[in-house]
């Protein structure tokens, strides 16, 4: 089955993510994983017998749980990890959060 990223969020305090993925028939779910294959808005998933197939590569992927799309859950999400200014979509060269994150490998900075 074939899954798009529409929206994601990185949990700076628990050094996991989660990220609204839509199928072509507007299922919603979201899912809360690892933050090591952190998914950007646009990515293309798909699942296989191997695991998850992100825009055409096979990853390495830590799933924690799987839950149905609610729009107050979701928006309970972006509230609680806003600390995290990739989150708000404020891309610095320094993080103001840095000191208190978990990421061992941010998303938002070249590495």
């Amino acid at each position: 089955m074939v899954w798009y990223v529409l929206d994601s969020i990185v949990s700076p305090d628990s050094d996991t993510a989660f990220s609204l993925v839509s199928s072509p028939y507007n299922l919603k779910f979201v899912l809360w994983y690892g933050s090591d294959g952190y998914l950007f808005p646009g990515d293309r998933l798909e699942t296989s017998d191997n695991g998850l197939i992100v825009n055409g590569h096979n990853q390495p992927f830590t799933m924690l749980d799987v839950a149905v799309f609610r729009a107050v859950y979701w928006q309970k999400l972006h509230d609680y990890n806003k600390n995290c200014p990739g989150n708000r979509h404020q891309f610095e060269a320094n993080c103001a959060y840095k000191h208190k994150c978990r990421i061992k490998k941010c998303p938002f900075v070249t590495h």
